[in-house]
């Protein structure tokens, strides 16, 4: 087959050329914006940073270790910040992903969307403030307005409850001045301030450290850092101090005290709870996105129920039963 080139001019060539030029550059371009565009993370793989509250800290680590081991190739950079530190660091943008105690505030809410953010919360559990005592203080157990009047710093000394307890006056031991506790239990007393025989430490484990050396302490930190049975820190924690009971406000089991064990989350039989949300502002399928998805499922949601503290789904066991005869080995 031949082609005849002889009907081309210079003027068409030159046209040719032209087109030429222009279609690379359209094709360089068409390449580097698909480049651009390709998501550096998606829901199951791929790298990102996640913030979370420190008070949460058993929960977090135990879907963090499951997520990395079924997807290997996503990496998560957990970075663990007080409560309020962590929201101020997810408004600020430093991370997309937030794992906290609280849902976003109305004013936080507004402020995202002025910027054109739309943030997505999926709640995943339960936990609670906890209170421990030291193991020589008798007072293990106060109604819900007993407490109040401690946080309030209208009860000062343990003997205004027993006149025969002697462990003195009354600390307030928190596990940081900027954690989500702390402003829990400010919303909570309605106060603007603290009163003035409370204090902040460095971290939960330190708050029990703490009381496990000075009788008259009163610790406060997250449940979740005791709640897990099997976990050796948590062991640890619940042999230095002793986790009290507290009454609900109000209701017909109002004056019986019960501890923040799961089963009395479920049936509201403790007051001091609050829920722990992840909150993302990807607006895509990320990997933060996609770590949200995995502990609101069936597997995450058994993670946390492991972890000692009601998961937010409720969890479906099915149980067969034959009739058929079975065999013992001997």
């Amino acid at each position: 087959m031949k082609i005849n080139f002889s009907h081309l001019t210079l003027k068409n060539l030159k046209q040719m050329r032209w087109i030429a030029i222009i279609l690379l550059v359209l094709w360089v371009a068409s390449g580097c914006s698909n480049k651009a565009s390709t998501p550096e993370d998606g829901a199951t793989f791929g790298k990102t940073r996640i913030l979370a509250d420190e008070a949460l800290f058993p929960i977090v680590v135990a879907g963090e270790d499951m997520f990395e081991h079924t997807y290997k190739r996503a990496s998560i950079d957990f970075k663990y910040l007080p409560g309020i530190q962590a929201f101020n660091e997810f408004l600020k943008d430093t991370a997309r992903t937030l794992i906290s105690a609280r849902p976003l505030s109305a004013e936080e809410t507004a402020y995202l969307k002025k910027i054109n953010s739309t943030p997505f919360t999926t709640q995943i559990a339960t936990d609670a403030v906890a209170f421990m005592v030291h193991p020589s203080n008798p007072d293990t157990a106060l109604t819900c307005e007993e407490m109040l009047k401690v946080l309030k710093g209208e009860v000062t000394s343990w003997d205004q409850f027993s006149p025969n307890n002697r462990t003195g006056k009354i600390t307030l031991v928190f596990d940081n001045q900027n954690s989500s506790t702390v402003q829990y239990v400010m919303d909570l007393i309605k106060l603007k301030k603290l009163p003035a025989n409370a204090y902040a430490l460095k971290n939960n484990p330190s708050v029990v450290e703490y009381v496990a050396q000075h009788p008259g302490a009163l610790g406060i930190i997250g449940y979740s850092w005791i709640s897990d049975y099997d976990d050796p820190l948590g062991k640890k924690l619940r042999s230095e101090a002793k986790l009290m009971a507290v009454s609900v406000c109000e209701g017909e089991n109002a004056g019986k005290p019960y501890k923040p064990y799961a089963a009395n989350m479920l049936d509201n039989l403790y007051p001091f709870r609050r829920e722990v949300y992840i909150i993302s502002r990807e607006g895509r399928s990320g990997l933060g996105t996609g770590f949200a998805s995995y502990m609101a499922s069936d597997i995450g949601q058994r993670i946390i129920q492991k972890a000692g503290i009601p998961p937010y789904y409720k969890l479906e066991y099915n149980i067969e039963l034959t009739s058929k005869p079975f065999k013992l080995e001997k």
